[in-house]
Parts: structure tokens; sequence; C-alpha cells
């Protein structure tokens, strides 16, 4: 027999399989689904209003933004202090952009309408 050989003399091992009975689906109650609808629709009210507080703040930054970019150009702040604050702005429209397109994609799956301009 060969060095490579050993794989042919290897025994069949036979593992034991278990089945288990699927559990079964407890029945929905009324309530639950009453409450559910109502958790919904506050949720939904509350994702309406996180977003058009990050629309705000997405504007507020364009406008801070273009301030930062006129103090620069007279002089009143530092090309440092600019640049610091400039990344500053930057990383936190980034964050916002980022948080407003998970906002408006909930609020689309939900069928919320408003978000599509």
């Amino acid at each position: 027999m060969g060095l490579f050989d050993r794989w042919r003399k290897k025994k069949e091992s036979k593992a034991t399989v278990r089945l288990q009975e699927p559990e079964k689906p407890k029945p929905a109650k009324d309530d639950t689904a009453e409450t559910s609808v109502k958790g919904e629709a506050e949720d939904l009210v509350d994702q309406v209003a996180e977003y058009e507080r990050l629309v705000k703040r997405r504007e507020e930054l364009q406008v801070e933004r273009g301030e930062l970019t006129a103090k620069l150009d007279r002089d009143e702040i530092n090309p440092d202090d600019f640049r610091k604050e400039l990344m500053r702005k930057i990383q936190e429209a980034a964050s916002v952009s980022e948080t407003l397109r998970i906002v408006a994609a909930k609020l689309t799956s939900q069928g919320y309408r408003g978000v599509l301009h």
C-alpha cells in the first residue's frame, strides 16, 4: 500500500439524524393586531418627523458650509481652522445623508409617498 491509500481503509461512520416535530403556530389575538396597527402608525409619524428633521439639518449644513467659505474669503478664519471645521461639517453631512437615506427607504417600504420628490 502506498502512503496516500489510507483513505481507502477508512470505515464509513453512520451518523444518526434526529427529526423534530415542527412547532405549531399560536393563534394571534385581535388585541395584538390592533396594537400593532397603532404602533405602526405611531412609528410612521415618528419616522416622518425624523425625515423632516434630517432634511432641515441637511439644508442648514449647506448654509453653514457657505458661511464658512465666506469667512475664509474675508480672512475671518485661518485656513487650518477652516479645514478642520469643513471636515467636521462634511462628516456630519455624510452621517445625515446616510440616516436620511435609511429613513426614506423605511418610509417608502411602508407606503409613505412623501419622500418621492
